[in-house]
């Protein structure tokens, strides 16, 4: 879906200057972090507010992640990331 934005001479230099410097292919790549940067940081206001920490989630992600590759390979497995 297209959309289209109106920026000031300063943020169109600021895009420019991330697709020159090769990080991003596009103008809209740039947009669209940025967009997902913010998301992040509301959801992560969201956890804060209810007394959640991002490390908790992590911590929980890391124990269903392990949990999930045990159930699927076994424990004897041994993993790529194990080497």
């Amino acid at each position: 879906m297209n959309i289209s934005v109106e920026v000031t001479g300063n943020l169109l230099k600021y895009l420019d200057s991330k697709v020159h410097s090769g990080f991003f292919k596009s103008r809209s790549e740039v947009v669209r972090q940025a967009i997902r940067e913010m998301i992040q940081q509301d959801l992560a206001g969201q956890l804060e507010a209810k007394g959640i920490t991002i490390d908790e989630i992590e911590s929980v992600r890391e124990e269903v992640s392990a949990e999930l590759i045990e159930r699927k390979y076994g424990k004897n497995r041994k993993h790529k990331s194990d080497n």
